[in-house]
């Protein structure tokens, strides 16, 4: 799965640069320069976001403070600033306000896929041992029985309670279930935006996690996108419910 790094950049010169390393090093590069931008690209599950705190057109710390602040879905995503080099004091700011590291702009460039490497954002893979914990089970049981809205409740609940980045895992299988329950209700549109969603996310813990066999249910939920796309936003007919996913897992691990 291709990893994706947000860009809070929006110097014309310097953007395209970024993007062609990024791109060249096999990530996929999400420019964001406003809190709506943002938050879309936040859902493809970014394993860093870098931001330019030289730029003038907006508001760098308030964007930083949307990914880290208290409470915020995406707190676990680091962020990388870079700026003038010299600037103590606006390197203080950017730490603050929530970066992980400030580096030059010039490092930024000619040093960018070892950056994102040192940086990025990496599941723990300790806590992937562990078992899942019982609403999460729960829940798992509900999605094979096809109780997609029941499934939600429960591993919203698990999602909740949960405050390690782990809890993301929890989300993407939520969207994914939530996605097979618009097909059920012939909601195009919906199913196909929660499986753009849940994908990626679950997709951060393949190929197993708490037992779960992360990789088999994104190869299921890619296949009922396809679909999707094959039949079209116009469709309104049947669909074969034996392409929805079912969950492989092993409820020990430890």
């Amino acid at each position: 799965m291709t990893e994706a790094v947000i860009l809070i950049v929006d110097d014309l010169m310097f953007l395209p640069k970024l993007q062609n390393s990024l791109d060249a090093s096999g990530y996929r590069p999400l420019t964001a320069t406003n809190e709506t931008d943002l938050s879309l690209a936040l859902f493809s599950a970014p394993v860093l976001a870098i931001v330019d705190l030289f730029s003038q057109a907006y508001n760098w710390e308030r964007l930083v403070r949307f990914i880290k602040g208290p409470g915020k879905k995406a707190v676990h995503v680091p962020i990388l600033g870079f700026g003038p080099h010299v600037d103590l004091a606006l390197r203080q700011q950017a730490l603050s306000a929530g970066c992980e590291a400030v580096v030059g702009r010039s490092a930024i460039v000619s040093q960018l896929p070892a950056l994102v490497q040192k940086y990025k954002w990496q599941p723990d893979r300790t806590r992937c041992a562990q078992s899942p914990p019982p609403l999460l089970l729960e829940g798992l049981r509900l999605f094979n029985s096809g109780h997609y809205f029941e499934c939600h409740e429960l591993i919203e609940e698990a999602w909740v309670a949960e405050k390690e980045p782990i809890r993301v895992m929890y989300q993407g299988i939520l969207q994914i279930g939530v996605a097979c329950h618009h097909i059920k209700n012939k909601n195009w549109r919906g199913a196909v935006k929660l499986l753009e969603r849940g994908i990626p996310k679950a997709g951060r813990f393949a190929p197993v996690c708490m037992g779960i066999n992360i990789a088999e249910l994104l190869t299921d939920a890619r296949a009922v996108h396809q679909e999707l796309h094959r039949l079209g936003p116009e469709w309104r007919g049947e669909f074969h419910f034996d392409l929805f996913p079912t969950i492989k897992y092993n409820e020990n691990t430890e």
